[in-house]
Order: C-alpha cells, then structure tokens, then sequence
C-alpha cells in the first residue's frame, strides 16, 4: 500500500514541481495551498506525511505544525522552510515537526528524509499496538502506562508526552539503573548530527517536564560520552 503525502505550500510552482516527483517514487501526493485547503484534505482523507513549507501567507507555520500533531491521525511532518538558524530549527522540533529542511532542498534529499520519517512513523505505530499489549512501569511513585503514553507524577497528576519523549522515557525505564547509549534511544533514525539534535531537544524537555515533580530532576542522568541513566529501579506491572 502507497503511504499518502500531503504538500502544503502558497507557490504552485513549488507543488507542479515536487509533486510530480514524488508520485514516480510509488507515493500517493495531495496537494493544498493553504491552511484551508490543509484542514479540507485532512477532514476528509488520512494522511501518512505532511511536508509543510512555512514561508506562506496566512495562519504561522509554527502554528499549523502544532495543530497537525493534534489531528487525531496525527501524521509525520516535514517542515521545509528558507529560514534554517538553529533557534527556528529548536522551535520547530520542539512543536511537533519529525524533520527540518532548509531551503533551497533538493528533491532526492526530501525523499530520502520522507522515507525516513514514514517509516519511524510505521515503527511507532507497529509499538504502540505492541505496547497495548505490554507491561507498564512504576518508579519513585510514577507511573507510565505503556498502552496509552500516560505518565502521571507521584501526586497522581497527569504528565503529557510527545511521542518522541515518551519513546525516550520508555527505553530508559526498560533498562533501569544502566547506561542506555544513545544510539538505542533513536534505533529508526539515520545517524549523524540531525539525530543528536533531536534527541537533544526531546531528552531537553522530558527533563523539564519530570523535573516540575519533587525529584523528578534526578531520574535520569547524562553519563559523559557513554548515554543516560535511569537513575531508580523500576517494577514492570500490567493493568496500570
């Protein structure tokens, strides 16, 4: 089956061009040229990917990313953009986006990056329908239920994931009180500095989060050129 790709950019130079490209590489290709339009496609087709180019009229791209990680079927998202310093580049990972490319991109490249983000997307969806069926974690008077990507402090309060910090925390708690390297945090991601970036700012935030609990900000702990630690046994349970 064809994963579904949705481009979303105002220059219809940009979609005549890529378009076509993409759909000779066995991908199934929607097209808008505005938020509206996006919003249109999406209520009534599922979407695997969305490539998102940020410089366009309108509604802020940042904000639009953020929105489709809200979609019920949220898809992956490329954000394509000709503004490439890294503080747009944190702010739009941290938002939700699966990948970043600057402008000019070639179009080779932004295949290869789709793929990549297509099949992460298949890979957690594969373990989220594994993790239904798994064992979940209690630590410290935490719990994370790993069915449902719920984590809840010690005073019973929920703690909302990203899908991207939850798979962090959930290969940490698997392996408590040992040194996880940081290639077992992202298996599905091409190496390099684009990977250590993202893990960066997901690992960044899923500190901050724990750390507004009493003692959360000790649970896991950078241990120099080797990875992280979990810093306190974990009992693995069912029916959390």
């Amino acid at each position: 089956m064809r994963s579904r790709v949705l481009l979303v950019d105002s220059d219809p130079e940009g979609l005549a061009s890529l378009a076509p490209f993409l759909a000779r590489h066995d991908l199934e290709v929607l097209q808008a040229t505005s938020v509206r339009e996006m919003d249109q496609v999406l209520s009534k087709t599922e979407v695997d990917a969305v490539i998102l180019d940020l410089m366009r009229p309108g509604e802020r791209g940042l904000a639009v990313c953020g929105k489709l990680r809200e979609h019920p079927s949220a898809p992956a998202v490329i954000v394509v953009s000709a503004v490439a310093d890294e503080a747009d580049i944190v702010v739009g990972l941290e938002i939700g986006a699966d990948d970043y490319v600057a402008k000019p991109c070639r179009p080779r490249e932004l295949l290869a990056r789709l793929r990549a983000v297509l099949r992460r997307r298949g890979e957690a969806v594969s373990l989220i329908r594994d993790l239904a069926r798994a064992e979940s974690y209690r630590f410290e008077g935490w719990r994370l239920n790993a069915a449902t990507h719920q984590l809840f402090d010690p005073n019973e309060r929920s703690i909302d994931l990203s899908p991207a910090e939850f798979n962090l925390l959930r290969v940490l708690v698997a392996k408590p009180l040992a040194v996880v390297p940081r290639g077992e945090l992202a298996p599905g991601r091409p190496g390099g500095e684009a990977r250590d970036f993202q893990i960066n700012v997901a690992m960044s935030r899923l500190r901050r989060k724990l750390a507004r609990a009493e003692g959360g900000a000790g649970l896991i702990r950078t241990v120099r050129h080797a990875g992280y630690l979990f810093t306190v046994p974990v009992e693995r349970v069912s029916g959390l």
